[in-house]
């Protein structure tokens, strides 16, 4: 009976220890394959989330792209900003690829085109702009249609137009400014009218400049042939009026009064220093070489200091 009943708890014991190491071994299966579940997933997770992100830059470079090549389209003729606008907001490794993902995928292709051909031809611009020698015999409208001519040959006409037609237009009103300038046969009032037509001819040049730019050149003109001070006063008031802001014209005026008082210190030194000279002339005879040169050297120091401390 006692062998009996120790055999039963020993099948017992074993059965309970079975049990044991059975809900271990599932438990210790289970957690493992959560973990490698949770890992997979996060894996998953991460690379989806890289992906995504890549694609929203891609994304947003072209979007960005596409506002900037519109840009250029509305407002032609400046290549040089457009691309160092480009570079700027460029944050992929190959940048070409994806201007030219951009280009093939904007809505105008015959624009498309016109900028591919522009920028294939550059280099070959760049490259003869290098080489070429310009006379310094020709007149600066000279050197520059010389050099317009250059970039109509390489890039082409329309191409040339898209990448510096700003450049062209600008030149085109300052040379025309300097003609007007130059034109002595023209009356003030002729002139002024001149240049106000020039402005309208040329309204992208004009927006380059500031308005007290502006003044200063219409300003220019009407002193080339005004011999009436109160004439010439009274236009110089009107052209502040039209170009110059409330304060402008206040800075203008000081700025006036400032170089009105520094020429008159300039004539004031330069008649002081006739009469030194003419005072020291006599002196040649009555001293030598060295006293003299000492005495007008101190002189003329001292005349310096007074007129301007």
């Amino acid at each position: 009976m006692n062998k009996r009943l120790l055999l039963t708890i020993i099948i017992v014991l074993v059965v309970l220890v079975g049990v044991v190491v059975w809900k271990s071994t599932a438990s210790s299966a289970a957690t493992q394959q959560a973990k490698s579940t949770t890992a997979s997933t996060d894996s998953s997770q991460h690379s989806t989330n890289e992906t995504m992100q890549n694609k929203t830059q891609d994304e947003l470079l072209q979007e960005s792209l596409s506002k900037k090549l519109h840009l250029l389209q509305q407002q032609p003729g400046n290549i040089t900003q457009f691309l160092a606008d480009f570079q700027a907001s460029c944050n992929v490794q190959d940048c070409n690829t994806a201007l030219a993902k951009a280009l093939a995928n904007y809505p105008d292709q015959k624009f498309a085109h016109l900028v591919e051909n522009l920028l294939q031809r550059m280099p070959q611009y760049e490259q003869q702009m290098q080489s070429t020698v310009l006379s310094t015999s020709l007149s600066p409208k000279e050197r520059f249609n010389q050099i317009w001519k250059l970039r109509e040959q390489t890039l082409g006409q329309a191409e040339a137009k898209l990448g510096f037609g700003q450049e062209r237009q600008y030149a085109d009103y300052r040379f025309a400014y300097n003609d007007l300038v130059n034109n002595s046969s023209l009356s003030t009032e002729q002139r002024l009218k001149a240049f106000d037509e020039l402005q309208q001819q040329y309204p992208d040049a004009v927006q380059q400049e500031s308005k007290i730019g502006v003044y200063e050149q219409a300003l220019r003109l009407l002193n080339q042939n005004s011999n009436n001070p109160a004439e010439t006063e009274r236009l110089k008031q009107t052209l502040q009026e039209r170009y110059l802001t409330k304060q402008e014209q206040v800075d203008i005026q000081l700025k006036e009064q400032r170089e009105d008082q520094q020429q008159q210190k300039v004539d004031q030194y330069q008649q002081a220093l006739k009469q030194l000279q003419q005072d020291m002339e006599p002196l040649k005879t009555q001293l030598s070489s060295t006293e003299w040169q000492q005495q007008y050297e101190t002189r003329l120091e001292n005349l310096r200091l007074k007129m301007f401390p």
